[in-house]
């Protein structure tokens, strides 16, 4: 039955109802092979040979293992002094894991929010309490790292944990799933910025993604960018008929040809992936595109999107944001698209640079082309997201490795964030359930402060913030401000998903719309910022543009011509 197979240092509860499965069955046929044919002896010289064999052979085999644990509990102070957080199954794999091997870990005990396991004992250490007691218990066992080993860990609560850990200079890491484990190994893992803001999204509802995508012909603008090769990469999942995949960098097509070759190559036949390199704001060869194509869906994901640059670069924002939106959302129009999305910002709310303005405008441009198109035009509103090309992380990540310091604009500013894989699940999930002309708003949750976020970053990589790694605030760069915002001035409308919401339509004169965009782009060919300005002002009332005033670091609102802005109120004329 194995017992001689098996690896004595691992026997486990399973090893044992082995031992229990082969002494019954050798105690039986002994008794019967020694007492035929006379059946003469009592039935207790059975159970008394069962018994004995049962506690030699349990006793044989159990010891060695129990000597090893026992090596290791009683091993050198000085080793690093562990709490495990969860006295689950995962709590105790990774329990018989520090125990068995040979580590610099001594685990102490346990802590459970179960209150009914307080007291209790798993591999003879003890549960020693619950949240409410971690500090006491981090003091009193000099407790030098923390594991969390719970099965589903909410973002929310793992933040206040690392918060807490902190204040008592001790270091997190945490154990996966058991699900995930390739063996029976528990590879503990050092927590991440991921990890702390992770939401995986309840109400995620894959079979209408599924019933939107499956079959259709799919053209993705942008596919060389966080989002827009998310997109493609998730699409892909949903067998589409086809997906084209649209970008300007041929560096970045060429990467992500190259990681989706292997994909390609195991799943061929249920969909084909073109890569094209197109400027979008070259309207005749998009054209071209589009009727060639003829896709059913289109998400535009194509956009400059960093803010300080588009400060720096105000006319290009303009020619890039809008041209490229107008003549694919134009592209769409005429030759009968089914649904057109456009990602969109939380920086078009109540926006202060050039790169949310310009995204507003495309909102207003796509809601109100929707009221006169067979296609159905939405958008997506979401913030930041992990993991994109200029995202603060890895620029922290980067100052933290060479020594600091973390510089971060102001010790009060807040930002959205979100997972890039999260962000994409709900983008398709909004536009699976649009009609046209919405603007669906992602639930972000909570703000994040920044300097929360280098701080934890700081302390998950084992080192103290404004100790081993100072923090120094830069003040606020040109465009920026203290918060961002998902609403303004909206009522919000209630989706069957709780985090979709949708924000109210706004409609404007289709033809002075057009003079308004048609002088946009006038004024950056002409590079006229005055004139730029004042009609992304008319355009977007609510527009507060910052500038940094030179030297002195100070703010003002970009001064309005008023002369100006009187002139372009009025009709525009068929000559115009």
């Amino acid at each position: 039955m194995g017992l001689y197979r098996a690896i004595l240092r691992y026997a486990s509860f399973h090893f044992g109802t082995t031992i229990v499965k082969a002494v019954s069955v050798g105690s039986a046929l002994a008794y019967l092979i020694i007492n035929y044919p006379s059946m003469e002896w009592p039935i207790g010289l059975l159970l008394m040979d069962w018994f004995i064999t049962l506690f030699l052979v349990g006793v044989a085999r159990f010891f060695p293992r129990y000597y090893a644990e026992r090596t290791v509990s009683e091993a050198p102070s000085d080793l690093r002094r562990v709490l495990i957080y969860g006295a689950g199954d995962l709590g105790d794999a990774v329990a018989r894991s520090l125990l068995r091997e040979r580590t610099n870990y001594n685990p102490v005990g346990f802590i459970d929010d179960d209150i009914k396991k307080t007291g209790k004992k798993v591999h003879n250490l003890p549960v020693l309490g619950n949240r409410s007691s971690l500090t006491k218990i981090i003091k009193r066992q000099k407790v030098r790292e923390l594991i969390v080993a719970i099965t589903t860990v909410p973002s929310d609560w793992l933040r206040d944990l690392i918060k807490e850990c902190r204040t008592q200079n001790v270091f997190c890491r945490i154990a996966p799933k058991m699900s995930d484990m390739l063996s029976h190994e528990v590879a503990i893992k050092n927590i991440d910025i991921t990890d702390l803001l992770k939401r995986d999204p309840k109400d995620l509802d894959e079979k209408q993604i599924d019933r939107f995508l499956r079959r259709k012909k799919i053209l993705i603008t942008g596919a060389a960018g966080s989002i827009g090769a998310e997109l493609v990469r998730q699409a892909l999942r949903f067998r589409p008929k086809k997906i084209v995949a649209v970008d300007i960098s041929e560096y970045g097509l060429y990467k992500l040809e190259e990681e989706l070759a292997e994909i390609i190559n195991e799943k061929r036949g249920y969909s084909k992936l073109k890569f094209c390199l197109l400027d979008l704001c070259q309207k005749e060869r998009l054209e071209q595109l589009v009727g060639a194509e003829k896709p059913d869906l289109i998400f535009h994901a194509a956009a400059y999107k960093h803010v300080p640059m588009l400060e720096a670069n105000p006319f290009s924002a303009v020619l890039n944001n809008l041209q490229s939106t107008l003549n694919i959302s134009d592209a769409a129009d005429r030759h009968g698209v089914e649904k057109l999305v456009l990602i969109s910002s939380d920086k078009a709310v109540r926006p202060t640079n050039i790169m949310g303005a310009t995204k507003r405008i495309c909102e207003l441009y796509v809601q109100n082309l929707n009221m006169r198109s067979q296609t159905d035009f939405l958008a997506v509103r979401f913030g930041n997201v992990l993991g994109s090309s200029g995202s603060v992380v890895p620029k922290f990540l980067e100052q933290i490795g060479k020594g600091g310091p973390v510089t971060v604009t102001h010790p009060e500013i807040t930002r959205y964030f979100m997972l890039v894989s999260e962000a994409v699940q709900l983008v398709m999930q909004a536009a699976s359930i649009g009609h046209g002309g919405e603007i669906f708003i992602l639930n972000m949750g909570k703000p994040v402060k920044i300097r929360e976020m280098a701080e934890n970053l700081i302390f998950l990589t084992g080192k103290t913030p404004y100790e081993d790694i100072d923090i120094r605030y830069t003040g606020l760069r040109p465009g920026e401000k203290l918060y961002e915002e998902l609403l303004i001035n909206e009522a919000e409308k209630k989706t069957q998903y709780e985090t979709i919401t949708i924000g109210r339509t706004t409609f404007i004169n289709w033809e002075v719309l057009n003079f308004q965009i048609n002088s946009l782009i006038r004024s950056s060919l002409s590079e006229d910022k005055l004139s730029l300005f004042e009609t992304i002002k008319l355009t977007v009332p609510e527009f507060a543009h910052v500038e940094l005033v030179d030297g002195g670091g100070e703010q003002k609102i970009f001064p309005i011509g008023l002369k100006k802005v009187a002139s372009l109120t009025s009709q525009p004329s068929p000559s115009d």
